[in-house]
């Protein structure tokens, strides 16, 4: 029986793709570097590694025939090259990377630090003997859950993009494509661009949000500043420079292809990804 390990297993995208993956019958590994906080369905293997711990990687390792690999931040390039390492070392005969939207859509001397991490991470997966898949997803529209005090409390969403379309993707039509790449064939030696089936800007967003939850909302633009202390007190000081970087990038520079609509997720799942409104609808209690 096919053994599977996801890394990332308590995150957003990884949560999703162990929980489809155990549902559907597979035997599946969660790698996580506390299992004593990771709560996970009844069943399901955990092990304690660190990316960033070689070590800790060769028994994470054992028995696993495909891997699901996501990584994070400004160390996202030296983990995921430590896991593909000791991947190959193992036997491991299928990778599924989730990378980003724009390794191949900006010109590597115009790239951004996010830009940059993914793309050596996607090197050291693509140049090893694994057999490999990647998924690269533009912005998620969870995004938006970071709005969710501002609505419940001030019917109000504070953001530095106004204006700039994003085809953004759901998490959990990434998990979809993922899994269907980690379990059916002909999807190795594939990278997919993941976008949702149309480019909203968020003024745009807030107002299918508000029409979702019948009032209306305000939509206040904030500076690029003010969002970095956001990012900055919920992840690492290099992520948020990169994440910065990259916005203010897009809006200096006006590259549009955040807001391209591209083809990867019914091309992987033979139907479009979920609306915005779709995605809304089905997380609205999060904003009441």
């Amino acid at each position: 029986m096919t053994m599977f390990l996801v890394t990332g297993a308590t995150g957003n995208i990884g949560g999703k793709v162990l929980t489809r993956l155990y549902a559907a019958g597979h035997k599946v590994r969660a790698l996580t570097r506390d299992p004593s906080r990771a709560r996970l369905p009844e069943g399901v293997d955990v092990v304690a590694a660190d990316l960033g711990d070689p070590a800790t990687l060769p028994a994470a390792l054992e028995g696993v025939n495909k891997v699901f690999l996501m990584s994070l931040g400004h160390n996202k390039s030296s983990h995921d090259a430590r896991l593909v390492a000791a991947a190959q070392q193992a036997g491991v005969t299928h990778i599924v990377q989730l990378s980003t939207l724009g390794v191949e859509e900006v010109d590597e001397e115009n790239d951004t630090p996010l830009g940059r991490w993914h793309r050596m991470a996607e090197r050291a997966l693509t140049e090893s003997a694994v057999g490999w898949t990647i998924l690269r997803p533009n912005g998620f529209m969870t995004h938006a859950l970071g709005w969710a005090p501002g609505v419940r409390g001030e019917s109000v969403v504070r953001s530095p993009i106004a204006d700039l379309a994003e085809a953004l993707v759901a998490p959990e039509d990434i998990a979809d494509v993922a899994v269907r790449a980690l379990t059916t064939d002909g999807h190795e030696g594939v990278a997919y661009a993941l976008t949702g089936p149309e480019a909203l800007t968020t003024r745009q967003q807030v107002a299918v949000l508000g029409e979702v939850l019948g009032r209306p909302l305000r939509f206040e633009q904030i500076s690029l500043e003010e969002h970095h202390a956001v990012l900055a007190a919920r992840y690492s000081q290099e992520t948020a420079d990169g994440v910065v970087k990259a916005l203010r990038t897009a809006l200096e520079s006006g590259d549009d292809f955040r807001g391209r609509v591209f083809p990867g997720v019914e091309q992987a799942l033979g139907a479009p990804g979920r609306t915005f409104r779709q995605w809304a609808t089905e997380h609205a209690h999060a904003f009441r």
